[in-house]
């Protein structure tokens, strides 16, 4: 199973579970076992005035669900027995800064880490 991360885009193919927010993405972790996770940084919220609507940045990100993978997974990493193995991880945000820091905090837990930055997930990072 693989798990992806994002509160905008779409999963690359079928084969993927989608969680749109930290809590759906906390919650399918904790009941199951993936063996890829990707992750987004940046969250964002649809504001709508009348017909018109757009993204808006939040303080809240994805970076929680990065800090419940190492929380998972730490016994495994630390070689007690009877853990699953930790599953890989792929970093697909936009914001590089943000990615770099989630990827140092699983890489030294002992995680591997694919980075895979994308350019601008919508309209309003497309603008700053």
């Amino acid at each position: 199973m693989k798990l992806f991360v994002d509160d905008i885009r779409n999963a690359p193919d079928e084969s993927w579970h989608v969680a749109r927010t930290a809590l759906e993405a906390i919650r399918a972790i904790a009941r199951y076992d993936f063996e890829v996770i990707s992750l987004d940084h940046d969250i964002s919220h649809q504001i709508g005035m009348g017909e018109l609507s757009r993204p808006y940045p939040c303080a809240e990100t994805f970076a929680a669900v990065a800090y419940y993978i190492l929380a998972k997974y730490l016994p495994y990493l630390k070689g007690i027995d009877g853990w699953n193995v930790p599953p890989k991880i792929i970093l697909h945000t936009s914001n590089q800064v943000a990615g770099d820091e989630m990827a140092m905090l699983l890489e030294q837990a002992g995680m591997h880490v694919e980075k895979k930055y994308m350019g601008a997930a919508n309209r309003l990072e497309m603008e700053v």
